[in-house]
């Protein structure tokens, strides 16, 4: 089924005269130390799409680079983040975003903390990149505390380590393989790629196919990851925020055209959002 705005236009997010930053969702990433650009990215677009509150957690040596980025995004150095997202939950909900611009140099710690947060069945969750990278032999020990809350972003290649029996299928049929990797997973699968594919166990695929060309760009899906979040936590099923998300992504990657580089995806997020809302009130 081909993704359009009419599945879930009615169901984007859109602050209430009542409504503070916490009521709009908190969203915390967890930072890098050396490719700290991409939890920046990924912070940022977060905080657009209209999450009330973001954070990045790092550790100390690069927290410098993180208190610098943007002064509506926050920086702690608080590694422990199954506690900071308990925390937040006393004062709203929170979604926490795992893997952009981790590296590979400490993947116990990584599982240790996503499998953590696993155990919160009622937070949502963004695993990307290194988060799933992390996981690489040891996958079955992810799939199997997955829930329905918690959103996927692989491309290609971190697809077929997420689930080497669907290598070779993945490469003849994406679609087949897609299904049956959701049919092994609670969770939402996002497959990246110039047409996206987004499915979960019960529901219809979701093919995504209007992104432009230029979206092939480094920190591109550090974006998407933040955009996701930052619909996540502000109450969206993951479901729903993955069709409205990618689809957004996607289309502001066709009104920036050629040049685009991943920050331009972060500023015209706004644009789209203003877009949406005059669809909705046409639906409406």
């Amino acid at each position: 089924m081909k993704n359009k705005p009419k599945f879930w236009i009615e169901k984007i997010p859109y602050p209430k005269e009542s409504d503070h930053k916490y009521s709009r969702g908190q969203v915390a990433v967890l930072g890098g130390e050396i490719m700290t650009g991409a939890a920046c990215l990924s912070a940022d677009a977060a905080a657009k799409i209209g999450a009330g509150l973001v954070t990045i957690i790092a550790k100390k040596n690069s927290l410098p680079i993180y208190k610098c980025f943007k002064p509506y995004i926050i920086a702690r150095d608080d590694m422990d983040m199954k506690a900071f997202v308990q925390n937040a939950k006393l004062k709203g909900r929170v979604c926490p975003i795992i893997g952009p611009g981790l590296g590979d140099k400490d993947y116990r710690f990584v599982r240790s903390i996503i499998l953590l947060l696993l155990l919160e069945q009622d937070i949502p969750m963004i695993i990307d990149a290194d988060g799933l990278n992390a996981f690489e032999g040891r996958m079955p020990e992810l799939l199997s505390k997955l829930h329905k809350n918690v959103i996927l972003t692989p491309h290609d290649g971190e697809f077929k380590r997420m689930f080497p029996n669907l290598a070779k299928l993945l490469d003849s049929d994406r679609e087949q393989a897609i299904i049956d990797a959701a049919n092994l997973s609670n969770a939402v699968i996002v497959l990246k790629g110039s047409k996206t594919i987004i499915a979960t166990k019960g529901r219809d695929i979701i093919v995504n196919n209007n992104a432009s060309t230029y979206l092939a760009t480094a920190g591109s899906g550090d974006v998407l990851s933040g955009v996701l979040g930052g619909l996540l936590t502000q109450g969206m099923s993951a479901f729903d925020a993955a069709c409205a998300g990618v689809w957004m992504h996607g289309r502001a990657s066709q009104i920036i055209g050629a040049g685009l580089v991943a920050s331009d995806l972060i500023e015209e997020i706004p644009k789209v959002l203003k877009e949406m809302l005059g669809i909705s009130k046409k639906v409406g």
